[in-house]
């Protein structure tokens, strides 16, 4: 996934997490907030009960490998997505974690 789709800076993560709205699933939480940065940008926040570093390095990869099938469709949105990890997340393969973004990306209306 390109850096300008990347959500990197600590106040935008906390902006998302204090304005946003957010869904669940076993595996995942999605939080999403609207931005005037006119295109979408994603982070991902993995915390150390996930795994060690190689666990989490590894869910990261996969989870930016998901959100690159989804860029098309939220290419033009203008919205920050910030997706947490839980532990289930570390046992879970590529189409696991595939299915689990789309249900929560259809959940919060913003794919369709």
């Amino acid at each position: 996934m390109q850096s300008q789709f990347r959500l990197k800076e600590n106040r935008d993560f906390r902006r998302v997490f204090r304005r946003g709205k957010s869904f669940a699933t076993p595996r995942l939480v999605l939080y999403y907030c609207d931005n005037r940065e006119g295109r979408v940008r994603i982070g991902f926040s993995i915390s150390k009960k996930v795994g060690n570093a190689v666990v989490r390095n590894r869910v990261k990869r996969v989870m930016r490998a998901v959100f690159q099938s989804f860029l098309p469709e939220l290419a033009e949105l203008s919205v920050d997505l910030v997706v947490v990890c839980r532990k289930e997340a570390a046992a879970a393969d590529y189409h696991e974690l595939e299915q689990d973004v789309s249900k929560l990306l259809h959940k919060a209306k913003i794919v369709i």
